[in-house]
């Protein structure tokens, strides 16, 4: 009877395993949930100050530039506009320097940046933020077809970091509950943004669990430890095995490492 508890039950980790490898039951945070709104835009014809003082105004580094149908055509940011600040003192140059007239941009077209890195709405919180550091950017304009919905920045990005263990801990216990992998004598604990998951899975029971686990927002590292045999009120599915290993962790760097090393 208990060899065909195990097996009934290594049968529903495999289920779930093929519905989350096919994107099924499991809801990552998207761009949308984090995302700055409503975006402060300009022109292509907006002024260097006028671009200036919205900037300042709305206590924002960047802004995307639309044309007269909404389309994006770039970005100005202030690393655009910091290098009209950077002139040399005429007092401190042995020769006089060369007039500045007319040698100033005016415009924001000037200056702006035109090849903008972006994310659909659609793309998970994972996805904007591999975006901004593999282009090396701050932030990133979200899309909708061709409108601008929303603006991604590192700080919202560290506002994702910065959620609670208890709300992170909630989601994780209730995502994993719902996919069947983790019943209520067998919560994971989240601390610092580590989540410990005590449970005795193995192979491809136990990879389930750190991909569902890594997908919730926040989350930096799984641990696995062995479940508490004191516990009540809930069963462990085990893999084929069915032996407890010694505690291991999982973080979110080394799984984007592994997704490159096998794309």
């Amino acid at each position: 009877m208990r060899g065909q508890g195990r097996t009934a039950r290594s049968r529903k980790v495999t289920r779930t395993y093929r519905k989350l490898a096919a994107g099924v039951s499991v809801r990552s945070m998207k761009v949308t949930e984090i995302m700055s709104q409503p975006v402060i835009t300009v022109t292509p014809q907006t002024g260097i100050k006028a671009a200036a003082e919205l900037l300042v105004e709305h206590g924002i580094s960047a802004m995307p530039v639309v044309d007269s149908t909404g389309r994006l055509v770039g970005i100005v940011s202030e690393a655009d506009l910091i290098p009209m600040e950077a002139r040399p003192d005429p007092r401190s140059q042995a020769t006089p320097l060369a007039p500045t007239s007319g040698s100033t941009p005016r415009k924001v077209a000037q200056v702006m940046t035109r090849n903008v890195v972006v994310v659909t709405a659609e793309s998970e919180v994972a996805q904007a933020a591999r975006a901004m550091l593999n282009s090396n950017v701050k932030r990133v304009p979200v899309m909708s077809g061709r409108r601008i919905v929303g603006i991604v920045s590192r700080r919202d990005l560290v506002k994702v970091i910065a959620r609670t263990d208890e709300r992170i801990e909630g989601e994780i216990n209730d995502r994993l509950a719902e996919l069947g992998l983790v019943t209520a004598g067998s919560p994971v604990k989240v601390a610092d943004g580590v989540a410990t998951v005590a449970v005795d899975y193995q192979g491809t029971a136990r990879r389930l669990v750190e991909s569902a686990v890594l997908q919730v927002a926040g989350v930096l590292e799984v641990r696995f430890a062995a479940p508490n045999p004191g516990a009540t009120g809930g069963e462990h599915i085990t893999g084929q095995r069915g032996e407890s290993e010694p505690a291991e962790s999982h973080t979110a760097a080394a799984s984007a490492a592994e997704g490159k090393r096998n794309a």
